[in-house]
């Protein structure tokens, strides 16, 4: 019928899957994980993650968040590596679903900003 069509796939991604932060103000409270020692103390390496969602916000003007951050946290090479998947951007913009359907808007902004609490890693940008 001449119409196209695509599919979107990605690697799969082996180890423990975690949802780290939602554009619904959800933060994973979660303890447990491996740390790193810097300047500002001891941090999780989670802390990086939270704090990569607060510099957008920071960095864009309190325009943009870029949260839902889900995913592996791979500590099987010399330096670990987060592997994640299906993030989702919020903007001011009034457009709607700019950035797809998981663009929540300022609702999305709002509800990071209500949940997050600063850690080593924020003070430390």
């Amino acid at each position: 019928d001449g119409q196209r069509c695509g599919l979107l796939v990605e690697n799969y991604l082996k180890g423990k899957y975690i949802k780290y932060n939602g554009n619904d103000g959800y933060v994973s409270q979660s303890n447990s994980g491996s740390s790193i020692e810097l300047q500002v103390g001891e941090v999780k390496f989670t802390d990086f993650l939270h704090a990569f969602s607060h510099w957008v916000y920071v960095y864009t003007n309190h325009k943009m968040i870029v949260c839902d951050l889900q995913g592996i946290l791979n500590e099987e090479g010399r330096y670990p590596v987060f592997q994640l998947t299906d993030p989702a951007i919020n903007t001011e913009n009034k457009r709607k679903y700019k950035y797809g359907k998981t663009d929540c808007g300022m609702k999305g902004i709002r509800n990071f900003s209500r949940t997050h609490k600063c850690n080593g890693v924020c003070k430390g940008l």
